[in-house]
Order: structure tokens, then C-alpha cells, then sequence
């Protein structure tokens, strides 16, 4: 989910040094245009205004312009599952157009007024100890921004005519390494901002962020690409908080619902039932953390559910104590451990029906926390696992671009075909370059095996060019061949370019399938060493099918109306409304209300403010979800 929505801005340009050059904003006024169109909409938020970006659905609700990707592949162990990444692309994958090889504006994300008031609605004062709080992180899994480039924080006053900006805080570019070096060897560094300024409190308040970006001075166009990565998590502004409040009632999932697959993320249902226990992993890992202050117990389990059958299969760990996350890391995957943070499976099998082309299996992870030792929330992280009728070595983001160089070089992916089946075309995603440069020609060609490396040539589809989705953001492109391949065994799928520069086909750097990966630049066919997997899917079957897109939130909302509400609250999810339970935490983690068999809540007797509320079905299903109590 890349969105962006048009607003004029009027920017003042300052040079400051602080031990080194740093460009940043001040001075940031919007125009008359934009202050019309926030008194026409009203959209105000109360206090606590926060966001872990895990529910990309009720995003608007908090943030009123967002040029930001909400994902989980460029950031490297977030606080928790998701985070925003600014980088120099626009909301559909484009490169700025007004990119330079000096700093330059690129994304930006925006909320909406914030109304600093307490419960009764007075108005709040710096007494009352308000902070702002986020995570952020450099790089991550994508291109380190350079020294020049900074991740910048502003505050924005809401007055009659306009809105006065202010410049809070500002970071420079740097290598994760660096950055981790320089942060006790974390992946992510917390920053606490008080807001205590007098000129804060007598109207709403706005908070933006936004990053400043460079392209390379490269003799390259094709390199300048997506890059200059930035990821923010966690953002939370409350009042009565301190400095030292760093920690938070919750045991949390951090990276994305794991593949079951030994080798694939996606391959086709005939494939995998052909011969399902090569295609299995015994055991995967998740990354669990508790981010409160205090040890506590607690239970991983799983369900997984067929979803076009009945067909389900669940499976608990043992009790054990897991640690705080900031003196222990992630839970690890010894003694009690294992059975959390490495589940091991058995001799566990998808369910598996020959007379079918395609199933799609919904994963849903739970973390449990004893309540009888600790305040803390669990967690809820869901997965699909999909058998259609493509291979898949990636998760759909495309952290960085591959290519070769000269021209005539070629790039290959392995895959191994159970039992024959004909090869129809290939997905192969690209990303994009400053005014599309790697808009070249390539030949997408089809080899067999020769000892382990590409051999003789089977199929060759020439003269192609990359194709983009001017509306979406990392979108596969579907080369349909001219006549059905025949394929058996080992074979191997990619790319001939015509030119000397990249063509800059997607790499996903979270997941590393190096090994399957080869290039040829005139000395032979050689194994790549660059870890990640290409985004290049082969399809193969019958008619080309292809499930909702892989950067899609999985739609476990429960459709809460309205939100946000003074009294009742019902449930719109048809699914969600068969429930047995209906627990309401605050977002401090407590649990402040428990119902039984109830669609229509009434929520009038709690105070203003953000909670979360979470429903088990008679089935089983989780849902989670937020919304706000305005009076």
C-alpha cells in the first residue's frame, strides 16, 4: 500500500551545521487551499494518538496523506510486524521526478490534527507531560541513505489562517551497520521528544514526517532506482508519559508470517501434491518479542485453515518465560524456547486434494501472555500460503534491483518441476529507474540443466521491454509465451538484455535463495553471490491464474461502525460476528472489558481515547482491531 494524495506546499530552504552539512525544512506553510480543505473535513484525532502500522485498513483514520510503503520487507527486525519506508519512490514506483544528485524532498506522511485535550475536553498544558515517541531505523533491508540525505520530524500548529510549522528533530543518512554500531548493536532506535513548548497547546497539533533523498552521480541512469530507505514504526504521542517510558505492554511478532515451503514461497497445487513432503519445511522460526519491562509466560500457537474447505490443523507450544526484548532480543530457539520461536511440525502436510488446480491456506499465529503475572497484550500475525500455478522464490517487495552488465549478459533462475507440465508464460516484476531508463529491450529466454547451470536454450521470447502499473506500486508483469513449453526436471528462467546498462528486474534481499540464482557476462554461466531472490515467477498449467496481490492486507478486519464512536459499537465482518469472545484493551495493554456472544457493544462508559478490541470466533478465527471513543 502506497497512497498519495496532492498538497500544495510552500517550502523555505535552510543550511545548517551541526558538526557536519545538513539540509532540513523550516518555516513550512501550507497554502490557503490546503487550510480550506482541513477545515472542510474536520478530521481530528484525540489522544492517544498511536500507530504500529500493523493495520494498513484504518491508516487514514490517523494519517491524512501518506506517500510511504506500509510493509514488512524493507524493514530489518521492526518493533513489530509492519512498518512505513520512505524512500525516493512516489506511490505508484516512479523515481521523483524532481531528483537530484542533491538533497531533494521525497516522501512524507502527515497527521491528521491532533486535539491536546484530556477526557473532559480542557485543554492540555505542559504539565501535563506529553511526549511523542517512534522507531526508526536506516536502510534496513534496502539502500543506505548517504550523509547527506536525513529523516526529518516536524510539528505543525493549526491556527485560524494557517499552519506553522516547526522543525523538531533530524537525523542524517548512514549504513545500517553504522547506524547499529552507534545503537548498542539494535536494529531500531527509540526517540522520546517532550512537548513542552508553550505554543503547542492552544490549538491542534500536526505531526510530519518526511526524508530528504539523493540519487547517485553514476555514468548508470539504470542505477538510480529505489533507494535511500528509511523505516518508521511505532509512533505514539500520550499525555503523562517521561522520558523514561520506553517500554510497552505488549508481546509482539516482529518480521512476516513465514513461508512452510522448503524452498518456495508459492508453488503450483499439482507440484506440491505430487510429492509433498520434499516441498515441506520441518521447522520455521518466528520472531517474538516482549516489549514491556518485565518478563512474563507465554504460548505460541498456530491455526491453519483451508480456506476453500473445512480442512484445518493447529498446533501449541509449551508455557515458558520469555524475557524482555531489550535485555534478551528476540526469543530464541533453545530448551522451552523451541517450541515458540521454532515450532517443529512433525510430519505436518497440507491438506491435499489431486482433483484440484489451486488452494490458498489462511496461517494465523497467536502469542498468549499468562495475565496472572503480567499486564501485557499478545499478539496476532497473519500468513497465507498459496499453491496456484506459478513458482515463487519471493514475498512481492522488491528491497533492491538486480542486473548484469555488459550487453548480451544474461540472468537465470532455477526451478525444479516435480512432474512434466507446461511452461505458459513468466511474471517478472522491474523495478523502476529516474524517467524509467531501464526501459530497454531483453529477450526472456528458457534453458535446460547442464550439471547444475543453465544449458542449451529451449524457448526464447525476444524483443520484450519492462512493463509498470502507473497505478500500483510492485506489480508483476505477465509475458505470455507464443506456444506451450513442455517441462521436466531442472530448468531455468530469466533473462538475455540487449543493452550494456541494468535492466533492474526486483530483488527481494528478506529472503535468500542465492544459490538458485546464475548470471552470464561472457565467461560462462557463474552462481550469484548477491543474496536474495530474483522476482521472476514461471507459470505453468492450464489458463493463467493469478491470486489478489501479494502486497495486499489480509482482510481480518471486523468492520467496526462507527469509529469513532460516542456509545455503540457494532460489527460489520459477517464472519467476525459469529463470535464467542470479545475482549477490549486499552493501549496500555489492560483489558477493560470481556463479552460473550455479542455483535453490538456498547463502549459509552469508557473514556476518550484509542483501544483495541479482539474477537474469537465459535471456529477459532482471531480478529483485531482498533477504534477510537470521541464524546
Amino acid at each position: 500500500m502506497k497512497i498519495k494524495r496532492f498538497i500544495c506546499i510552500t517550502i523555505t530552504l535552510f543550511f545548517v551545521t551541526i558538526g557536519y552539512s545538513q539540509e532540513y525544512l523550516t518555516n513550512f506553510e501550507y497554502n490557503i487551499e490546503l487550510r480550506e480543505r482541513l477545515l472542510r473535513e474536520d478530521m481530528t484525532v484525540s489522544l492517544p494518538f498511536f500507530d504500529d502500522f500493523t493495520d494498513a485498513k484504518s491508516f487514514s483514520d490517523r494519517w491524512q496523506n501518506y506517500d510511504v510503503l506500509i510493509n514488512s520487507g524493507f524493514p530489518l527486525f521492526p518493533t513489530n510486524y509492519n512498518a512505513v519506508t520512505f524512500d525516493i519512490l512516489d506511490e505508484s514506483g516512479k523515481v521523483y521526478p524532481n531528483g537530484s544528485s542533491n538533497p531533494f524532498i521525497a516522501d512524507s506522511l502527515m497527521s491528521h490534527p491532533i486535539r491536546l485535550v484530556d477526557d473532559a475536553g480542557n485543554r492540555l498544558s505542559p504539565a501535563d507531560s506529553l511526549y511523542l515517541s517512534f522507531y526508526y531505523q536506516p536502510q534496513g533491508r534496502g539502500d543506505a541513505p548517504d550523509e547527506n540525505d536525513s529523516l526529518v520530524l516536524m510539528f505543525g500548529i493549526v491556527t485560524d489562517t494557517a499552519v506553522i510549522w516547526n522543525h523538531v528533530w533530524s537525523t542524517e543518512g548512514m549504513s545500517l551497520d553504522d547506524f547499529m554500531e552507534n545503537n548498542d548493536e539494535k536494529y531500531f532506535k527509540q526517540v522520546m521528544i517532550p512537548v513542552d513548548d508553550e505554543k503547542y497547546f492552544d490549538n491542534d497539533l500536526i505531526i510530519l514526517f518526511y526524508n530528504y533523498g539523493t540519487m547517485p552521480s553514476t555514468m548508470y541512469p539504470n542505477d538510480r532506482s529505489n533507494g535511500d530507505v528509511w523505516n518508521v514504526d511505532f509512533v505514539y504521542l500520550d499525555r503523562n508519559r517521561s522520558y523514561d517510558d520506553t517500554s510497552y505492554p505488549l508481546v509482539s511478532f516482529s518480521e512476516n508470517s513465514p513461508s512452510m515451503l522448503k524452498r518456495y514461497q508459492s508453488m503450483p497445487y499439482r507440484q506440491y501434491v505430487s510429492n509433498p513432503t520434499v516441498a515441506m519445511k520441518t521447522t520455521y522460526e518466528m520472531f517474538i518479542a516482549n516489549l514491556d519491562m518485565e518478563g512474563c509466560n507465554t504460548q505460541y500457537s498456530c491455526h491453519i485453515e483451508n480456506i476453500n474447505s473445512d480442512w484445518t490443523f493447529d498446533y501449541n507450544s509449551e508455557w515458558c518465560y520469555l524475557a524482555p526484548f531489550y535485555s534478551s532480543g528476540f526469543q530464541n530457539c533453545e530448551g522451552d524456547n523451541a517450541t515458540q520461536a521454532c515450532p517443529h511440525l512433525k510430519n505436518f502436510l497440507f491438506d491435499m486434494n489431486s482433483s484440484l488446480d489451486s488452494a490458498s491456506f489462511l496461517i494465523t499465529h497467536i502469542i498468549t501472555v499468562d495475565n496472572e503475572d503480567s499486564d501485557a497484550k499478545g499478539d496476532t500475525l497473519y500468513g497465507k500460503q498459496e499453491f496456484y500455478n506459478y513458482y515463487a522464490y519471493d514475498d512481492g517487495i522488491p528491497e533492491k534491483g538486480y542486473g548484469v552488465t555488459p550487453h548480451n549478459s544474461s540472468l537465470a533462475s532455477q526451478f525444479s518441476i516435480s512432474v512434466p507440465d507446461t511452461l505458459q508464460g513468466v511474471q517478472i516484476l522491474f523495478n523502476r529507474t529516474f524517467k524509467d531508463a531501464n526501459y530497454d529491450f531483453f529477450d526472456i529466454v528458457v534453458w535446460n540443466d547442464n550439471n547444475g547451470k543453465p544449458g542449451n536454450e529451449i524457448y526464447r521470447l525476444e524483443n520484450q521491454r519492462p512493463i509498470w502499473n502507473d497505478e500500483h506500486i510492485y506489480e508483476y508483469t505477465y509475458y505470455k509465451f507464443e506456444k506451450t513449453i513442455k517441462v521436466n526436471g531442472i530448468i531455468y528462467v530469466g533473462i538475455m538484455q540487449h543493452s550494456s546498462e541494468s535492466i533492474n528486474i526486483g530483488f527481494d534481499t528478506s529472503i535468500d535463495n542465492h544459490q538458485y540464482n546464475f548470471f552470464e557476462s561472457g565467461d560462462g554461466w557463474q552462481n550469484s553471490m548477491m543474496p536474495g531472490s530474483l522476482m521472476i515467477r514461471p507459470v505453468v498449467g492450464g489458463d493463467y491464474f493469478v491470486d489478489i496481490d501479494e502486497n495486499m492486507e489480509i482482510d481480518m478486519s471486523l468492520g467496526l461502525y462507527p469509529n469513532p464512536t460516542s456509545g455503540v459499537l457494532k460489527i460489520n465482518n459477517d464472519v467476525a460476528a459469529k463470535c464467542s469472545n470479545v475482549t477490549i484493551f486499552d493501549m496500555m495493554g489492560r483489558g477493560v472489558r470481556n463479552y460473550h456472544d455479542a455483535n453490538e457493544i456498547n463502549v459509552g462508559d469508557l473514556d476518550n481515547g484509542m483501544y483495541m478490541m479482539r474477537v474469537v470466533t465459535d471456529d477459532g478465527r482471531c480478529y483485531t482491531e482498533r477504534f477510537i471513543i470521541s464524546k
